[in-house]
């Protein structure tokens, strides 16, 4: 593909700062994060040896403070740009990882109906052009534009709302296990889910149990759900038996809801404890692809 010609963009949105700051400051920065990912202190360059900056903790990976109260972001020591805003920085971290590891990193923010959709956005590109367009400011916009354009759900939207605050549990990061979208038959049975194939990798320190066990998962406002997790070997899959009603009820699920599965860490206690989750995507469609990158 050209990617000249997929570079273009619109100008950079009101959270990217890339230009605000000189190289020398996003480069100093950038250096620091190197070192150590959430500074303990920086030294103003006015004040070194006099006064001690401290900047704001953050838990988003990826991101880091910088002096003049704006916020860095980088992956694999990779610098991503400068930004208004700690969400908007954790949202780079996102996107990047995504077209640069797949699935199989620990998020900042939770996947929403509008970033759910980033996978076929991102296939129209190059690994190189999006980390342009995030460096540049015109990754989020060109983003809006694609789903306006492509996804029913967006069409007559008024405004495209990216993740915001909302969508982060303070401390944790998040690693998609697997994912399904609702059809009739998960609907109808409502005391039976049987998961997706993908889900017999994730489970695959309980292959060895000879009976079925109960897994707890947290949702968005840490109510606590408990499944019956059962394992058939013909055809081979995981499925949730006990449990399950009470959380297709009080979740009001239809078909073409995408329910989610994640593992989490949670950087407050050290060492790190590994949980489970699930969450909810309404009525999502799938985005009507014209091209996509070869």
């Amino acid at each position: 593909m050209d990617t000249s010609k997929s570079a273009e963009a619109p100008q950079q949105s009101g959270e990217a700062a890339s230009s605000i700051i000189s190289s020398t400051q996003a480069e100093q920065g950038v250096s620091m994060a190197q070192q150590n990912e959430v500074p303990s202190h920086l030294i103003s360059s006015s004040q070194a040896g006099q006064q001690e900056f401290a900047p704001p903790p953050t838990w988003f990976h990826g991101v880091f403070p910088l002096q003049n109260g704006l916020w860095g972001a980088q992956i694999n020591s990779i610098p991503l740009g400068t930004f208004m805003t700690e969400i908007a920085a954790a949202r780079a971290y996102d996107s990047a990882c995504h077209i640069h590891f797949g699935n199989t990193f620990f998020r900042n923010l939770l996947l929403t109906n509008v970033t759910i959709h980033e996978p076929s956005f991102q296939s129209l590109y190059t690994s190189e052009v999006i980390f342009n367009m995030i460096r540049d400011g015109s990754y989020e916009p060109n983003y809006i534009h694609f789903l306006c354009k492509n996804c029913p759900n967006f069409h007559y939207c008024e405004s495209v709302v990216m993740p915001t605050l909302l969508d982060v549990k303070k401390g944790f990061l998040f690693k998609e296990m697997f994912r399904k979208e609702l059809l009739l038959i998960d609907v109808e049975i409502q005391n039976l889910f049987i998961l997706p194939h993908e889900a017999i990798s994730c489970f695959e320190s309980f292959n060895s149990n000879t009976g079925p066990i109960w897994i707890e998962f947290k949702d968005r406002t840490n109510q606590s759900w408990k499944f019956k997790l059962c394992f058939v070997h013909t055809p081979p899959q995981y499925m949730f038996t006990e449990g399950w009603n009470n959380f297709f009820k009080e979740m009001e699920l239809c078909v073409n809801d995408i329910v989610l599965f994640y593992q989490y860490k949670d950087q407050q206690n050290f060492p790190h404890r590994f949980s489970y989750m699930i969450d909810v995507i309404r009525g999502v469609r799938s985005p009507r692809m014209q091209r996509r990158r070869r």
